[in-house]
């Protein structure tokens, strides 16, 4: 498989005002710490091979897995709450420990979910939901039954919770002799939950910022806070995600095959997380079929993340191979593609650092003419704009005059005026209340969409802490105190995925 192609770029470390580094690949494989030490599916095997492919992350989760999980050979592993919340068994993260190790002397980093939201009565239920009595449909994974918003809401079981996240970053590993959250050699990211709050019909959009509050006093500022990814692609453009000070990246996960919705969400979110000193991630996204149709499915996804400077990791590196689901294995066309956008991703610029995973940008290239693009300093045309795009789209444009780099079409929902072409990021003319680009909007009504501290409030989602208190924004306050809740909607974009941005 080859890339769109880009220039070579002698004048990356020109770039001004933006820094530029190379993209990333990784993949999934949430109970790697579980794979069995001898046969063909060993965890030493299984690294050696992520090495080989170039991909640089793994995402696990601390969650129990069964015995033999998907036919892997994997040994049977309980959540570390295993029979009682409050009381922990570390037995998994011992084996996690031993993964660090292992990870780390092939140069890769771990991005890591410290539970997971289908652990709550949904295929897996945990101790949560026998000592809060949450709703449980269990293997069925009935959504319409499994409505567990208790979990996120209730004061008591956040702070169960938060002591969890704290008990995990504070788990000593032998092997390197730090905590956890202080091995920024061995870990890129960790997020509190697996797709939170996903398929619940009310959701507080302030919960993933009151756990990052927590988890950031416990860890070293080198390992970045994310999200743990979304259910549907507009589920990872809510505002208040990219305005929390502690949230560090934002997590999409997708299984559409839809090319043009990604594209259209990926380059609002980048607009978004740009603006907010944020970066993104496709973190969570596959298909299920046989090595063709993975890679007639999923390659043009990642093509789409690639082009415009995401990184990628699909779901998910396991042996052995299913054709008729999402697993895909080191050997065959999926695997050699994969390597190869992996390989290529680590050559291309992308406005979002990561200096956390030391990539070389020695022969890092900047965008070639018409490339999707966000900023000018990311094109080899020194020029990110729409004025010559007959799709209206913003592209590395040679010989343009209005290089303002990407802004945001009318109608099309905002986080604060700089989004947008027309500079008004408002909510005054919204039938559903949300911030959007406002063409003709009262000055004094355009602005930011997530509240700073101490102003009104009637959410939690309304406030940059993630928490609203007696009408008011506050910061750093316990759970009972942080109450304000109302049922969420979907982002609405207002248009169609494929005009989103005429």
């Amino acid at each position: 498989m080859r890339l769109p192609c880009v220039l070579l770029a002698g004048a990356v470390g020109a770039a001004r005002g933006v820094e530029l580094g190379p993209n990333w690949a990784g993949v999934n494989s949430f109970f790697a710490h579980a794979l069995p030490t001898t046969g063909p599916s060993n965890r030493t095997a299984y690294l050696d091979s992520m090495r080989q492919a170039g991909l640089r992350v793994l995402r696990i989760f601390i969650s129990a897995t069964d015995e033999d999980y998907k036919s892997s050979g994997s040994q049977a592993v309980d959540d570390i709450e295993t029979k009682q919340v409050g009381t922990y068994d570390d037995r998994i993260l011992t084996l996690v420990d031993d993964l660090m190790l292992e990870a780390h002397e092939r140069g890769i980093k771990l991005d890591i979910a410290m539970h997971d939201r289908y652990s709550l009565g949904c295929w897996r239920a945990d101790a949560y939901v026998t000592a809060y009595n949450l709703p449980n449909a269990n293997s069925t994974c009935d959504t319409k039954k499994n409505q567990v918003e208790q979990f996120y809401t209730d004061p008591h079981i956040q702070a169960a919770f938060d002591a969890r996240l704290v008990h995990i970053l504070q788990h000593w590993n032998p092997h390197f002799n730090a905590s956890w959250g202080q091995l920024k050699e061995v870990v890129l990211s960790f997020a509190p939950e697996n797709e939170a709050q996903g398929h619940l019909e009310s959701v507080d959009k302030g919960w993933w910022c009151r756990r990052a509050q927590v988890m950031k006093a416990n860890m070293h500022p080198g390992i970045a806070i994310s999200t743990g990814g979304s259910i549907e692609l507009t589920d990872a453009l809510y505002q208040q995600l990219y305005a929390c000070p502690e949230i560090g990246v934002i997590d999409i996960h997708t299984y559409t095959t839809d090319v043009q919705s990604v594209k259209d969400v990926l380059q609002i979110s980048l607009t978004w997380a740009v603006s907010h000193g944020k970066r993104v991630r496709l973190q969570e996204f596959g298909f299920k079929g046989n090595d063709d149709l993975k890679a007639q499915n999923v390659f043009p996804l990642i093509h789409a993340a690639s082009e415009i400077g995401i990184p990628f990791m699909p779901w998910e590196l396991l042996h052995p191979e299913s054709s008729t689901d999402f697993e895909f294995w080191r050997e065959g066309g999926f695997w050699r593609g994969l390597s190869e956008l992996s390989h290529a991703a680590q050559r291309n610029a992308t406005i979002l650092p990561w200096p956390e995973l030391s990539l070389s940008n020695a022969s890092m290239r900047l965008k070639a003419n018409w490339l999707l693009c966000i900023v000018n300093e990311e094109c080899a045309s020194g020029c990110c704009s729409n004025e010559w795009s007959d799709d209206h789209k913003y592209k590395c444009t040679p010989g343009g005059s209005r290089c303002t780099g990407n802004r945001l079409a009318d109608w099309v929902s905002c986080t604060q005026n700089r989004d947008c072409a027309n500079g008004c990021c408002s909510k005054e003319k919204s039938d559903d209340g949300q911030h959007k680009c406002t063409p003709g909007g009262t000055p004094s009504l355009c602005g930011d969409a997530v509240l700073k501290d101490g102003e009104a409030c009637s959410s939690n989602g309304n406030c940059a802490s993630g928490c609203c208190s007696s009408q008011r924004c506050v910061a750093r306050a316990l759970p009972a105190h942080c109450n304000a809740m109302h049922i969420s909607q979907s982002v609405v974009l207002e248009r169609p995925f494929a005009s989103l941005f005429l």
